[in-house]
């Protein structure tokens, strides 16, 4: 397990991007047979059933990860944004509002508050939702200038392909947000912003 006290040391992103199917949830919405309505599961909260029996579980450290980005005070200048290409976004939109978090004031709510308005599922190549993504931060605080100040992770190369071009230090995980994760992606995007100087 990540220790993610330590890893607030230091220069932090000012935007950081998950995409969805793959990288913070498995299976992937297309492999589901059953779909929506989902129910959560009786004792885990990281995982909810489709009609059909099958789990879709957070990877990983999804949880501890998200949890430590919402509710630590050293992280609060950084804005969380999904991208993602689902193939059924309204049964990825269910998932979001039935996971649960705590947010800074203790309450539980919904997965998808944790990222306001900044949620682009849909199909479209991510290079558009970024820029997307990048305008309303950058609505809501004009101090976010650039994609450099954002951190993408996403479990697909020609995802990271097409973010990277843009100049958003963008991280592959293959088998998304696995132990670890994290952790190597924040420091790749620090190793980026040492380049610039």
């Amino acid at each position: 397990m990540t220790d993610f006290d330590r890893l607030a040391d230091g220069p932090l992103p000012r935007v950081i991007v998950f995409d969805l199917d793959g990288t913070l949830w498995n299976p992937e919405m297309y492999q589901l047979w059953g779909g929506a309505p989902f129910k959560p599961h009786r004792t885990d909260p990281s995982i909810m059933i489709d009609r059909q029996g099958t789990e879709v579980r957070l990877i990983g450290e999804s949880r501890p990860v998200l949890q430590t980005l919402t509710v630590d005070p050293r992280w609060s200048r950084t804005y969380l944004a999904l991208s993602s290409t689902c193939d059924v976004p309204q049964w990825a939109a269910e998932l979001l509002e039935k996971f649960t978090f705590t947010n800074r004031e203790g309450k539980e709510v919904p997965m998808g508050s944790l990222f306001d308005d900044r949620i682009e599922v849909y199909k479209a190549n991510k290079a558009k939702q970024h820029q997307t993504i990048l305008k309303k931060v950058q609505d809501i605080d004009p101090t976010v200038t650039e994609f450099a100040q954002m951190l993408f992770f996403d479990n697909q190369t020609d995802n990271v392909h097409y973010v990277s071009r843009l100049g958003v230090p963008s991280f592959y995980c293959p088998d998304g947000m696995t132990p670890g994760t994290f952790e190597r992606g924040l420091a790749m995007w620090r190793k980026a912003q040492k380049s610039k100087i």
